[in-house]
């Protein structure tokens, strides 16, 4: 696996974000904003469903360990998560797949790594940084 830098600045930050919507989409700036605030592996992010969410906690079980973890949101990432639950009523899916084709007679999925790590690659190389998910 190729090494990553860890963004320090707050400027850049806030530049990758902003670089993930117009590039790309707001759903991959939303994943940039609640990975950096949840810190969770991008496996685990992509897989909250919003039942997982409850008072302000998330509670999931991880995916490479298998423990239970019990994450208390901070308002921030609280905002994030229910303006996408305002716009996306109907999904199961913190981070649902539903703009292919594929996507709209199937079963529900979340996005899949390879589609986030895609997009975090081009930002960064548009940035000169290994950005990595």
């Amino acid at each position: 696996m190729a090494e990553v830098e860890a963004i320090k600045d707050l400027d850049k930050v806030r530049l990758i974000s902003h670089l993930l919507e117009i590039r790309c989409s707001k759903q991959m700036a939303d994943i940039w904003n609640i990975g950096l605030n949840l810190a969770l592996r991008i496996s685990d992010l992509l897989s909250i469903k919003f039942t997982d969410i409850r008072d302000g906690r998330l509670i999931i079980f991880e995916g490479k360990t298998g423990k239970r973890a019990e994450i208390k949101l901070n308002d921030k990432a609280q905002l994030l998560i229910n303006n996408i639950q305002l716009k996306h009523r109907n999904h199961i899916y913190l981070f649902q797949s539903y703009r292919n084709r594929q996507s709209i007679n199937r079963k529900p999925k979340p996005l899949n790594r390879r589609s986030v790590t895609k997009a975090f690659m081009l930002v960064g190389e548009e940035l000169g940084i290994r950005l990595g998910t």
